[in-house]
């Protein structure tokens, strides 16, 4: 995750939030890629000593920026712009072909909408999905507390939605909501239901739930054209990437739905 991060180097500027706070930037040492092969990356980061409050992470989240816990940062690397801000504009967004079925696939389940308090219940679903997804990665061993340190902090208001097959639940989708906005952080599910596509079926749900609070946009992080783990953001139509400091439609080159 972001622990490279703390490991700065030097001072790289100051970012100023609309005229209202001028907050203090770093940049990490270079580190090799998470999604990339042979690629090195480096971020931007928010100084650990700002407390970055609601306001102020919603114009960051504007401008490219993420957060992991409570660690704000935006890819920073010198030969490399692979790394593309994305969101999707929820009052347009419409289901492809694809998108109805597994909604089909996954009419039996019941979404509930939770605080995000630590649940021994999410922490063991979650480490069932590192250990199934992300086999001797960084994060297959969080302990306790570094999981309520990803998962459990916030900059603001966030929830967890949880997905329930009846009395088992299969998936958790950590969700931030802002003044205009909501903010798909990071989801989890059983890998025993791999086949229902709940990684999909999530961000459709995180979609209605920022409709359902009349928000503009579902920020999705970033979407990485190169690799499969995050090229899958473009599905969701209509999509805006951050080109040059400036939000634009993302235009397939072709329909092939």
């Amino acid at each position: 995750m972001l622990g490279s991060l703390v490991s700065h180097q030097a001072r790289a500027k100051r970012m100023s939030n609309g005229g209202k706070r001028s907050l203090p930037l770093y940049i990490s040492s270079p580190q090799p890629c998470d999604y990339l092969d042979g690629e090195t990356s480096k971020s931007l980061f928010i100084s650990p000593d700002i407390k970055v409050d609601s306001s102020t992470y919603e114009y960051l989240l504007g401008v490219g920026f993420r957060r992991s816990g409570q660690f704000v940062y935006r890819p920073h690397c010198s030969d490399c712009h692979a790394c593309e801000p994305s969101r999707v504009v929820v009052a347009d967004f419409n289901l492809s072909r694809s998108q109805k079925r597994v909604r089909a696939k996954n009419k039996d389940l019941e979404v509930r909408c939770v605080e995000t308090d630590f649940n021994e219940l999410h922490y063991q679903l979650y480490l069932k999905y590192q250990k199934s997804r992300h086999l001797g990665g960084s994060m297959e061993n969080f302990d306790e507390k570094a999981y309520k340190d990803f998962l459990c902090q916030s900059l603001g208001e966030s929830v967890f939605l949880e997905s329930w097959l009846g009395e088992k639940l299969i998936a958790v989708a950590l969700t931030d909501v802002f003044a205009n906005a909501a903010s798909a952080v990071y989801t989890f599910f059983d890998p025993e239901y791999a086949a229902r596509s709940l990684g999909t079926y999530s961000v459709l749900e995180q979609i209605q739930f920022a409709k359902s609070l009349n928000k503009r946009f579902l920020y999705l992080g970033y979407y990485i054209q190169a690799s499969q783990k995050m090229s899958y953001k473009k599905n969701f139509q209509p999509i805006e990437l951050l080109h040059n400091e400036k939000w634009e439609r993302y235009k397939p080159p072709s329909d092939t739905e």
